[in-house]
Protein backbone atom coordinates (compact mmCIF):
# COMPACT_ATOMS: atom_id res chain seq x y z
CA UNK A 1 0.00 0.00 0.00
CA UNK A 2 1.28 3.16 -0.97
CA UNK A 3 2.09 6.09 1.52
CA UNK A 4 -0.56 8.60 0.36
CA UNK A 5 -3.37 5.74 0.25
CA UNK A 6 -2.34 4.78 3.97
CA UNK A 7 -2.43 7.77 4.96
CA UNK A 8 -6.16 8.70 3.33
CA UNK A 9 -7.17 5.48 4.66
CA UNK A 10 -6.10 4.91 8.24
CA UNK A 11 -5.80 7.04 11.01
CA UNK A 12 -2.33 6.87 11.75
CA UNK A 13 -1.77 5.48 14.84
CA UNK A 14 0.72 2.90 16.39
CA UNK A 15 -1.49 0.45 16.65
CA UNK A 16 -2.55 0.81 12.77
CA UNK A 17 1.04 0.80 11.99
CA UNK A 18 1.74 -2.37 13.84
CA UNK A 19 -1.10 -3.82 12.48
CA UNK A 20 0.01 -2.97 9.08
CA UNK A 21 3.57 -4.24 9.55
CA UNK A 22 2.27 -7.50 10.68
CA UNK A 23 -0.23 -8.19 7.95
CA UNK A 24 2.97 -7.56 5.59
CA UNK A 25 4.71 -9.83 7.45
CA UNK A 26 2.10 -12.33 7.41
CA UNK A 27 1.93 -12.31 3.66
CA UNK A 28 5.60 -12.79 3.49
CA UNK A 29 5.67 -15.92 5.86
CA UNK A 30 3.00 -17.35 3.55
CA UNK A 31 5.50 -16.35 0.80
CA UNK A 32 7.90 -18.13 1.84
CA UNK A 33 6.30 -21.18 3.07
CA UNK A 34 4.96 -21.80 -0.12
CA UNK A 35 8.61 -21.19 -1.94
CA UNK A 36 10.00 -24.40 0.83
CA UNK A 37 6.80 -26.41 -0.24
CA UNK A 38 8.14 -25.55 -3.86
CA UNK A 39 11.84 -26.08 -2.91
CA UNK A 40 10.81 -29.34 -0.88
CA UNK A 41 8.97 -30.73 -3.87
CA UNK A 42 11.94 -29.87 -6.63
CA UNK A 43 14.43 -31.95 -4.55
CA UNK A 44 12.04 -34.95 -3.98
CA UNK A 45 11.99 -35.34 -7.57
CA UNK A 46 15.76 -34.60 -8.25
CA UNK A 47 16.66 -37.34 -5.81
CA UNK A 48 13.89 -39.70 -7.05
CA UNK A 49 15.32 -39.16 -10.87
CA UNK A 50 19.17 -39.69 -8.78
CA UNK A 51 17.98 -43.01 -7.80
CA UNK A 52 16.08 -44.07 -11.22
CA UNK A 53 19.13 -42.83 -13.30
CA UNK A 54 21.41 -45.22 -10.94
CA UNK A 55 18.97 -47.88 -11.06
CA UNK A 56 19.57 -47.65 -14.55
CA UNK A 57 22.88 -47.65 -14.64
CA UNK A 58 23.02 -50.88 -12.42
CA UNK A 59 20.88 -52.43 -14.78
CA UNK A 60 22.70 -52.08 -18.13
CA UNK A 61 25.91 -53.04 -16.18
CA UNK A 62 24.12 -56.16 -15.48
CA UNK A 63 23.62 -56.33 -19.08
CA UNK A 64 26.64 -55.75 -20.26
CA UNK A 65 28.17 -58.16 -17.89
CA UNK A 66 25.94 -60.80 -18.94
CA UNK A 67 26.51 -60.72 -22.56
CA UNK A 68 30.18 -60.94 -22.38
Amino acid sequence: MSDQLRKKFTNNTLEEDLRIMLVEKNNECNALREEIKMLKNSVAEEQDAKYRAYVKISDLQRQLNTSK
